[in-house]
């Protein structure tokens, strides 16, 4: 049962693209606009994105940057309810999560897709 987890575990990581596209065919059929399905498939596979370019990272460059990525992480979600508070005056942490794990998806599925890139060229010039 542990390595049946961990297989799971480790086709998300490998595969945050194929996750993101299941994910969004599963949410098709149970809601029926399209925005919002897209909306929800970002923020369920986020922190997929997320862990599979640290590992991603990781392995091309020798380098852990988990603590780092924390905190850049934490000062974006400060300025994100800095930003709604200036802004509105009301902080609603529902609203805040959502444009935060939208916004998380996009920064790492691109840097994601360019890690992906550049690590099938450094495979090949090597």
């Amino acid at each position: 049962m542990s390595k049946i987890v961990a297989y799971l575990i480790a086709f998300l990581v490998t595969f945050p693209f194929i996750v993101t596209m299941l994910t969004y065919f599963i949410l098709n059929y149970f809601i029926e606009h399209r925005k919002k399905v897209i909306h929800k498939c970002m923020e369920y596979t986020a922190v997929v994105h997320l862990i599979s370019t640290i590992a991603i990272f990781n392995v091309i460059f020798k380098i852990n940057i988990f603590g780092p990525l924390v905190i850049f992480l934490l000062i974006v979600l400060f300025s994100f309810i800095l930003l709604q508070w200036k802004l509105i005056r009301d902080v609603k942490m529902r609203r805040i999560l959502k444009l935060y794990l939208r916004f998380i998806f996009l920064l790492f599925f691109i840097a994601n897709l360019i890690l992906t890139c550049f690590s099938i060229y450094y495979l090949f010039t090597n």
